[in-house]
């Protein structure tokens, strides 16, 4: 009888020190988990980001706000006024 009850104890202390084991383990997981749902929230705002850019990039008030500043363009009946100095 006692062979019996040191088996079950040793079974049952067996079976805390897993349980304890795959809790820990459990929480690491909820972390990693927690933290790759943060990275893909990140990666779609970036993603939205660029289709916006893109759009902006593709747009007639982009382009005419590149050929002002970076080539110097500008409308046939338009006056310019430089600063002095």
């Amino acid at each position: 009888m006692v062979a019996i009850a040191a088996v079950v104890m040793v079974l049952l202390v067996g079976l805390l020190v897993q349980s304890q084991k795959l809790s820990a383990q459990n929480v690491k997981y909820a972390e990693k988990k927690a933290n790759l749902e943060q990275q893909i929230k990140d990666e779609e705002m970036r993603a939205d980001d660029i289709e916006n850019m893109k759009d902006y990039i593709d747009s007639p008030e982009y382009i005419e706000k590149i050929a002002r500043d970076k080539l110097g363009l500008v409308y046939k009946d338009e006056i310019l006024f430089k600063a002095e100095g």
